[in-house]
């Protein structure tokens, strides 16, 4: 397949994990790293159409700044391969414990997976149309006992949880883009002091400029429909303040203990992937 097209057909795919959407698009972007004038437009619009994908604008931003754009794709191809998000997430459940997510999320799924259901661990999934039926199926597969709990009763699952495990889809310095759900689970969980980690895999750690510029994004595609309004997004914004950690390839970050700064980035300002088209 061309380039040009291969890009284009990831341009138009639905719901995919970032790690996959993330390789896929490296692999198409390969082909084109000879023409930067052609990488910068073709990332452009694939942050625009992906908007969510946190690790997607890292990859973008990591080639479009890069004097090596292909030694750029193979270190971010490296990276996500090598990430130990869930393997630090994992270490953090406790035996037996009540744990809480929202919906489907391949870093959750994937800790959870290496708990194993012989830690004794249960695990309730909140439904928000968010794939918790996938969830669900997964964890059955994996023989982990769960629960599909209704989003009108989510707030009192991660009240009564033991802990609340979330995903970024993309962090700034002080906040989290997550599912829509995620603000509800946490504040619930907060306020009855319960933990919550919040998992930021490879990628998701994003400038504030680049964080800013998904809200953009988002409210762009809304306002073609509908007045914006921050309840008709796909996603909510949680503040690490609810959070006890956040969970990273690199650690646990206690979200007390974060310097001034606030989380930091894992790639740079690149700024020009903020530039869109008048049609």
């Amino acid at each position: 397949m061309h380039p040009i097209e291969h890009l284009r057909y990831l341009a138009r795919t639905g719901n995919v994990d970032a790690p996959d959407l993330v390789l896929e698009t490296a692999s198409a972007l390969s082909g084109l790293v000879l023409d930067p004038a052609s990488v910068v437009v073709t990332t452009r619009r694939i942050v625009e159409r992906h908007p969510l994908c946190g690790p997607l604008w890292w990859l973008c931003a990591h080639v479009v700044t890069a004097s090596e754009p292909y030694e750029a794709l193979h270190n971010c191809v490296e990276q996500v391969h090598d990430d130990k998000t869930a393997e630090h997430l994992a270490a953090e459940i406790a035996e037996s414990a009540l744990i809480c997510v929202d919906g489907w999320s391949f870093d959750v799924a994937h800790a959870l997976a290496i708990a194993g259901s012989t830690s004794g661990i249960e695990v309730c999934v909140v439904d928000g149309d968010n794939g918790a039926n996938h969830m669900i199926r997964v964890l059955e597969r994996l023989e982990i006992p769960s629960h599909l709990v209704s989003a009108s009763h989510g707030a009192i699952a991660a009240a009564n949880a033991d802990v609340v495990l979330l995903s970024a889809y993309a962090t700034g310095s002080m906040s989290a883009w997550s599912s829509a759900g995620s603000l509800a689970l946490a504040s619930a969980a907060y306020c009855a002091e319960r933990p919550v980690l919040l998992s930021a895999s490879v990628g998701a750690r994003l400038p504030d400029v680049l964080f800013a510029g998904i809200v953009k994004d988002l409210d762009r595609q809304i306002s073609q429909r509908s007045v914006v309004r921050a309840w008709h997004r796909e996603a909510s914004e949680v503040p690490f303040g609810l959070c006890r950690a956040i969970v990273s390839s690199d650690g646990v970050h206690d979200v007390e203990a974060l310097p001034a700064q606030g989380l930091l980035a894992q790639c740079p300002p690149a700024i020009e992937l903020l530039t869109r088209s008048a049609i």
